[in-house]
């Protein structure tokens, strides 16, 4: 065959070349992401289900009935970090797409809500103090309604209005 070492010479700089560029990859494993640290994880936005508003009674006589209106946020954890490196318009179809994923749920959830805090007087939830508390109450109700499959880590109110 070809016994010019200049051919021979391209032939396996040729196959380096190749083996660099197609095989390698396929082969050889690469580096593996580096690993969030816990101020990324931290700060990393979460899975969040915005509930609609709706009018909610709260404990009292039926004399003098009174209400919350009430919209609430659901931050759900993210054990996957799924949501880690996302940013605007991304995060908006997530959440969205989450949404989809949640509307069987919402019954469910909404029952746990109206329950929760229709069991509260106006008194207990006027307070930051006494939000705070039947914040803590609903994440323990809706986490018992949901599961192990999504776990709720915060509620924002939205809207918060007592009458």
């Amino acid at each position: 065959m070809y016994k010019d070492p200049k051919v021979l010479a391209g032939v396996v700089v040729l196959l380096g070349v190749g083996f660099w560029f197609f095989v390698k990859p396929i082969v050889m494993p690469s580096k593996p992401a580096p690993k969030p640290t816990a101020e990324q994880i931290a700060a990393a936005p979460r899975p969040t289900l915005t509930l609609e508003e709706r009018v909610l009674n709260l404990k009292s006589p039926a004399a003098a009935p009174n209400y919350v209106k009430v919209s609430l946020a659901l931050e759900f954890e993210d054990p996957k970090h799924t949501y880690l490196n996302l940013k605007g318009a991304a995060i908006t179809a997530a959440n969205t797409s989450l949404a989809d994923e949640m509307k069987p749920d919402l019954p469910r959830i909404w029952d746990a809500v109206i329950k929760t805090v229709g069991g509260k007087t106006v008194d207990q939830v006027a307070t930051p103090e006494g939000q705070d508390a039947l914040k803590a109450d609903l994440i323990t109700a809706l986490n018992s309604q949901l599961g192990a499959d999504r776990r709720v880590e915060r509620i924002n109110f939205v809207t918060w209005i007592t009458q």
